[in-house]
């Protein structure tokens, strides 16, 4: 072999080299959102989401616990998990589809008190300022994890976060919500031709990576929850296209937020519309950008809305949202 050949040679092997250093199926680290905006309903049915009950077009009262479970191998400080779990914590409470109570601040003796009057807390507490009774207890595991992967010129830290949450009802006993979620974060070091890592992760680094997959996990069920406890309101004005709900921004509804507007015929929920929210504090503009004239029965409900001028005097007219958006404060995540 003549020395040309051998440095071709050589150089094919090496290319190959890097190749398989480097490759390896890519990790993916953004979560995957169930998102609503005008594009879901431009066609097919207009149809009421699921779970909707007038009952809960509120701001639900939920206490809300995440508990460390534990950290697999990877050398995750205590204290690190401890830092998550209460920030986990302080991050639910933008999510104004709900007021929340947290275990870790004076929220949590109110959440005792409550627990104490369903027989469900042995303890005898001050009381603190007057509360209603809760709605909802979610509590939530955290299991983290850090793994290495070797490539070329450097390694991968992969940190993932695993939330486990359930959110039960105090009052009947039964668990309305129980889903899992993931959340992982990237970090590189650089490594040497030999293999010698250069330079460490700090603490406070692994704490944000760590911070920012459990924010990623946090970002999927938060918009679980909100598919799954819709909020909504009743009409109290209409001009046109132009609605008026009797909740607001306060109440846990965002702007943009595509709504099925709806009535009641006959002891039957009929879907008329889709209006898109503009709230104010306490109550939202809504635009109606489709109407239902599709469907038969709503297009009659329709032609009777736009031929009588006292039509919402004598009928029931809702809204309720077909998805939560998500806290703009939670945007890059």
């Amino acid at each position: 072999m003549t020395p040309r050949h051998s440095s071709r040679l050589f150089a094919v092997c090496l290319s190959v080299s890097l190749t398989a250093c480097s490759s390896g199926p890519p990790i993916e680290t953004e979560p995957r959102l169930a998102t609503f905006g005008r594009s879901a309903f431009q066609s097919g049915p207009i149809e009421l989401p699921a779970n909707y009950r007038e009952a809960d077009y509120r701001r639900l009262i939920m206490a809300v616990a995440f508990m460390e479970q534990g950290a697999r191998p990877g050398e995750i400080s205590n204290e690190i998990i401890q830092t998550v779990s209460t920030r986990l914590q302080t991050e639910m409470q933008k999510l104004r589809r709900f007021t929340i109570f947290s275990l870790h601040n004076r929220g949590g003796v109110r959440l005792v008190e409550e627990l104490h009057q369903y027989g469900e807390a042995n303890v005898h507490l001050p009381k603190g300022e007057a509360l209603p009774p809760l709605d909802l207890v979610l509590t939530g595991s955290l299991t983290m994890s850090k793994e290495r992967q070797s490539r070329y010129s450097h390694d991968e830290l992969v940190y993932e976060v695993e939330c486990d949450v359930s959110a039960e009802d105090l009052k009947t006993r039964t668990v309305r919500f129980a889903e899992k979620a993931k959340g992982r974060a990237l970090r590189t070091q650089a490594v040497s031709l030999s293999g010698r890592q250069l330079g460490g992760i700090q603490e406070d680094d692994e704490r944000q990576a760590l911070f920012e997959a459990a924010m990623k996990a946090l970002l999927v069920l938060a918009n679980k929850l909100g598919n799954t406890f819709p909020i909504g309101g009743r009409v109290t004005g209409i001009l046109g296209d132009r609605l008026t709900l009797d909740k607001g921004f306060d109440s846990g509804i965002a702007g943009k937020t595509q709504m099925v507007v709806y009535t009641k015929v006959q002891g039957v929920d009929l879907p008329m519309a889709m209006a898109e929210a503009h709230p104010g504090a306490e109550a939202t503009n809504l635009t109606v950008w489709r109407w239902n004239t599709d469907d038969p029965d709503a297009k009659r409900a329709i032609d009777a809305l736009r031929q009588s001028p006292d039509w919402l005097g004598t009928h029931e007219l809702w809204a309720v949202s077909a998805g939560m958006p998500l806290p703009p404060e939670w945007e890059g995540f």
